[in-house]
């Protein structure tokens, strides 16, 4: 049997690299994004990434972990970047932006809506409503956010996640009405 030459080598360790962190980045990426589809992709740009770094097989089983995770979000943070160029605008703004070939009746249905959307975030706590209105109509950033409300980030994350639910909910209640 012949030695392994130095990209067999690296080969190999790049596979072992799959098999030892994939499970655990995939785990995080489905936490990350709705669809596990999306999560998958995802580890799958993350890996192609590992690929083109030819030092990454040299580094401890730690270091390289710490590097498919940072790759990792920096992935979640590029897909939802994409997803909000075509689905995230500032609140105020949306009325104006929208599809000017819609029908008066479409029209309507779309003016009855952001009402509806308006009288709902009115049924929020004050501090759900500031921030909504924050992150979507001043568009700050959830460090920003936290700083302001002297809170984590992590904290920040949560309670605007807990909103939306909970604004969610009450939508679809006040549109059953």
């Amino acid at each position: 049997m012949r030695p392994l030459d130095t990209d067999e080598l690296q080969n190999v360790e790049k596979d072992m690299l799959y098999e030892r962190f994939a499970e655990t980045l995939l785990a995080y990426l489905c936490q990350q994004v709705s669809h596990r589809q999306d999560a998958e992709d995802l580890l799958l740009e993350v890996f192609l990434a590992a690929l083109q770094n030819t030092s990454l097989a040299r580094f401890p089983a730690r270091r390289q972990l710490a590097w498919l995770r940072r790759v990792a979000r920096n992935k979640v943070i590029d897909h939802y970047r994409h997803r909000g160029l075509f689905t995230i605008q500032p609140l105020g703004q949306a009325p104006e932006i929208e599809d000017q070939d819609l029908t008066p009746e479409q029209q309507a249905e779309e003016q009855e809506k952001w009402a509806w959307l308006l009288q709902t975030i009115e049924q929020l706590t004050p501090v759900q409503r500031e921030l909504i209105r924050l992150r979507y109509v001043q568009e700050m950033h959830l460090t920003q956010i936290a700083v302001l409300l002297g809170k984590s980030e992590g904290t920040v994350r949560k309670m605007l996640s807990r909103t939306l639910r909970h604004l969610k909910a009450l939508y679809e209640q006040n549109e059953r009405r």
